[in-house]
């Protein structure tokens, strides 16, 4: 059976890293209409709130700290509601998804972010220590919306749920033990063991498929958050600059942003390449027509100039006035 187990997992695990539990497309164009939206929107929610209750609660504010709290705050706002602007611009089918996004701060010592997918988005207090920029601090807000967007928290409930189902028809025998009660006494500890082995397989097969999709769903999410970024016409190089950070990667999310700022840099210096191309290109463009104008120009001169060699007659001044 574990071997059954093993190959099936295998399937769900190929055809989430080959892109059709993900989709090929950046967007999830359905995501306002899924009929699945209500089951993903509450499974989302409840990991969400599990997740934010595992972290360490920040520190309780002085006055003057409570007041820089309350203006990252409100710049977490401000700063989402531009962006989803942009997006709506860029998205107008998304209109239903952007339209219910709501921007906060939670109370959390971590720098992070989270969302779900009725479009929460929550920036973590840590993330106001990292003294970002507002650029910066857009991409960041604009990063976790692009996930909501592609319908990243849809897909993720539906590969959760595919593997619990498989895991449940894989470990039977809770429920055929449970079906004799006679037989559910005196096997209560199998039962137990067959239980737990069916909670703990289902969750590590459901991280290791997340693992698996991590990777495109954070490609996406870049690719998305970049685009409403530009559309907002935001500084993307100092987003790339302002994202280094001399601290310790402590965390997977920290260490997300910095797989987006590579992820960012690379897109800058492609840029550069190309900029540098097309300069180039003008240059030889510019010095092409030069090069012809300047051969056009002898042309015209040889046209209508004198022949050195011709045999020409010039009469002497005074002999030129006499006649």
């Amino acid at each position: 059976m574990s071997l059954i187990l093993f190959a099936m997992l295998q399937i769900v695990i190929s055809n989430a890293y080959a892109g059709a539990l993900i989709g090929e497309a950046p967007l999830n164009t359905n995501a306002s209409t899924n009929s699945g939206a209500s089951i993903s929107d509450v499974y989302s929610d409840i990991d969400m709130r599990l997740r934010l209750a595992s972290k360490a609660s920040a520190s309780a504010c002085s006055a003057a700290q409570c007041d820089e709290n309350l203006a990252f705050d409100a710049r977490v706002v401000l700063i989402g509601r531009d962006l989803s602007k942009a997006a709506l611009k860029l998205y107008p089918e998304q209109e239903k998804v952007i339209r219910r996004m709501q921007f906060s701060v939670a109370e959390k010592q971590e720098a992070g972010t989270a969302s779900n997918n009725k479009g929460q988005i929550v920036v973590l207090r840590g993330v106001q220590d990292l003294q970002l920029s507002d650029d910066a601090l857009g991409f960041v807000i604009a990063r976790e919306m692009a996930h909501v967007m592609a319908g990243h928290h849809a897909t993720n409930t539906s590969t959760k749920l595919i593997i619990s189902a498989l895991v449940s028809v894989l470990f039977p025998a809770a429920a055929i033990i449970g079906a004799s009660s006679a037989a559910a006494q005196a096997s209560t500890a199998t039962t137990l063991i067959t239980s737990a082995a069916s909670t703990a397989t289902s969750m590590v097969g459901s991280e290791v498929v997340m693992a698996k999709m991590k990777p495109t769903q954070l490609s996406q999410a870049d690719e998305v958050a970049r685009t409403i970024m530009e559309k907002a016409e935001w500084d993307m190089r100092s987003v790339e600059s302002v994202l280094t950070q001399d601290k310790p990667l402590e965390s997977a999310w920290m260490n997300d942003l910095q797989a987006s700022r590579y992820t960012l840099q690379a897109m800058i210096e492609k840029e550069d390449a190309e900029i540098v191309l097309l300069e180039d290109e003008d240059l030889d463009l510019t010095q092409e027509i030069a090069s012809n104008d300047g051969e056009a120009s002898d042309e015209a001169t040889n046209e209508i100039g004198f022949d050195a060699d011709a045999d020409v007659n010039i009469l002497p001044l005074n002999e030129a006035a006499t006649e």
